[in-house]
């Protein structure tokens, strides 16, 4: 048997963060099961999922991440997974991905506007990021899971008459061709 343990890192960046938490983590004889990880404005976050042997206690991870050089004055996080191993949880179709952006006007809200959207839609959103450009225009990438049989051009629809109070322009293109249209 194995724990699971879900850990996150936050700090100000430096160079090699990721590599002493891995060590860390395989010290331990822990398997890294899922990452995510990104520098916003200088400020360095990971999330992780990882499986160590039995008898591997929350506190015995926290003080082996502590005793890693530069790691102290880290805000370390460990929670154990509590999921459901025999049945994990499926995976949508790739027909279902969608990638919605919406781009604007910054001002207070427009993330809290759109996500109370894409809620009464019942639309699951599985990843986004955000960031505010120079002239004060913000933007919004979200990637979600549409439900059954949407009706992607009524949902567009929708979703920009929604947003327009807020002056929003929205986007929603599947993530095949998102991808292919933003390739280099």
């Amino acid at each position: 048997m194995s724990i699971p343990y879900v850990i996150s890192v936050m700090s100000q960046d430096r160079v090699g963060i990721i590599a002493d938490v891995t060590h860390a983590i395989k010290k331990l004889h822990g398997n890294l099961e899922d990452m995510s990880q990104t520098v916003m404005r200088g400020y360095f976050t990971m999330i992780l999922l990882a499986r160590f042997p039995d008898g591997t206690s929350a506190e015995s991870l926290h003080n082996a991440l502590l005793q890693v050089k530069g790691l102290s004055n880290f805000h370390i996080g460990i929670q154990e997974f509590v999921g459901d191993d025999a049945n994990p949880p499926t995976t949508p179709s790739d027909e279902r991905i969608y990638v919605l952006t919406a781009s604007g006007p910054d001002n207070p809200g427009l993330v809290a506007a759109v996500s109370e959207c894409l809620r009464e839609k019942d639309i699951n959103i599985v990843d986004m990021t955000t960031k505010v450009d120079t002239i004060g225009n913000y933007t919004m990438m979200f990637v979600v899971v549409l439900p059954e049989h949407s009706d992607i051009g009524k949902l567009k629809r929708s979703l920009q008459i929604a947003l327009e109070p807020k002056k929003l322009t929205v986007g929603l293109r599947h993530q095949a061709i998102f991808r292919k249209t933003n390739e280099i």
